[in-house]
Formats: structure tokens, sequence, C-alpha cells
């Protein structure tokens, strides 16, 4: 009844304005209640996507990122062409520390001991004087052995592993080789040398291979720089790396042997 007095036009003209909109709000609220809706049983729920769209950059993020570094294949700027051996460096390491352990049992303990029993006054100094040479004779004879060299490559020479075998086939006079010897309180000494101030030399009371002519000025509290090194003909197998090349020293070490004094 509602509907036909809606759709008749005498009938809805008839009737006040504020029964007319109440009328067609009681048709409408009627009309929605008769629509059926989906169960929500029969809904079955949407397939969770494990991707996940990525957000696109801005052209000020894109700007910001930095750009991706290349990863250069080829060797280091110090190259490893000489190894002395662990076992060498232990047996030199430990027989230091026991002559300077030596030295200070002699000075703290004996010579003390003596000076307090009925011994001559020339026994303390003797006693400090027998503990010091033992010291003394191993660092002096121990200061020439070489752990280490590293060879200094220039630019070209770094380009590939080939390019660095070749350069060290016949080096120049200014190529620079870094040797790394033992203090004689253990600590690790590293020198700078050319390879055309290295001569052939013997001495004939320590093991030396070769020497530096010109070594470089050192500072005051550094001490005097060696100038006598002993190594041997061929490298020690060591951990094999990209840095590590024991095949060029046996070349190296007859270019040095070949200059003139």
């Amino acid at each position: 009844m509602r509907l036909q007095i809606l759709l008749h036009p005498q009938l809805r003209t008839t009737l006040p304005e504020c029964a007319q909109r109440s009328l067609r709000r009681s048709v409408w609220v009627r009309f929605k209640s008769q629509i059926p809706r989906p169960s929500q049983k029969h809904l079955s729920p949407l397939p969770k996507s494990k991707e996940t769209i990525p957000a696109t950059r801005s052209p000020v993020a894109r700007t910001l990122t930095p750009p991706k570094t290349t990863i250069r294949t080829g060797p280091p700027e110090r190259i490893l062409v000489y190894y002395g051996g662990t076992g060498r460096a232990i047996f030199l390491g430990t027989l230091r520390i026991t002559t300077v352990l030596l030295f200070g049992a002699a000075c703290l303990i004996v010579a003390p001991a003596c000076s307090v029993a009925d011994y001559p006054w020339y026994s303390t100094p003797t006693v400090i004087a027998a503990g010091a040479l033992p010291m003394l004779f191993v660092s002096y004879t121990a200061a020439p052995y070489v752990n280490f060299i590293h060879l200094a490559l220039p630019a070209f020479a770094r380009k590939s592993r080939e390019a660095a075998v070749q350069y060290a086939k016949d080096l120049p006079p200014t190529a620079v080789l870094y040797l790394t010897n033992m203090r004689f309180n253990t600590i690790p000494r590293q020198t700078a040398v050319r390879i055309g101030d290295l001569v052939p030399f013997k001495d004939s009371l320590r093991p030396v291979t070769f020497k530096n002519l010109n070594p470089s000025p050192q500072r005051w509290w550094q001490g005097r720089a060696p100038t006598e090194f002993y190594t041997g003909t061929h490298s020690k197998p060591g951990r094999q790396t990209s840095a590590f090349y024991p095949e060029l020293w046996n070349g190296i070490y007859e270019q040095i042997q070949k200059a003139k004094s």
C-alpha cells in the first residue's frame, strides 16, 4: 500500500512533505531488510601472499644510494715473497726469553745473595757479567735472521698474478723490500730497503747473506737500523693465500747475490 502511494502521483501530492519523507524512509528500510546477504561461513579467506610488493624508490633515494664497489682480484700492494718458518721463529723467541730471564735472575737473586754472604768483592760483578753474556751472545747472533720479506708492487703489477710474477722476475734497483726480523725482546721490527742497496756479504761471527749499504735514517728512540740480514735460498711453505708468492724469492735472492759491492 505504501509503495502504491509513492508510485501514484496524485495520491503522493495529497500528502504533506513530512509524511512523504517518512513514507519513503519506511519503504526503503523494508526493501533493504528483504535483500539476502551471503553467509560468512561460505566465504573463503583470501590467500596470503608470501611475496611482498617492493616499494617504489623515489628519485631522491636513487641518488642517495652508494654505487656498487667492484672487487679487485689482483694482488695487494705488498706481497709476501719469503717466509722463514714457524719453527725457527719459535726457537729463537724462546731462546731470547730464556736468556733475558737468566740475566734477571742473576741480577735480582744471585748477585744480592753473593753481596750479603762472605764472598770476595768481585763475586757480585762476576755473576752479573756471567748472566749478561748469554743474552748478549744470542741477541747479537740471532739479530740478522729474517722472518718475513714483503715486496712492494707498483700499480701496473697489481692487475693480476701474472703481472706481479713478471715484475718480480726482473726487479728494478728502486724496488722496495720490507724485511721483518725480531728484536732482543721478541718484538718484530720491519726495515724498508731498496734492492739496489743490497749486496752479498759474509760475517765470521754470525750468519749473514746480504747487507744494506744505504740504511734509512732512524729516530733517536728507534735505535740503529739493522744492516745485515740472513735468509735462506728458498722460502718455507706456508698457508696459501692471494698475497703469498714463495716461488719468487729464489729469483730475488739470486739477483741480490749477483749484485756488485
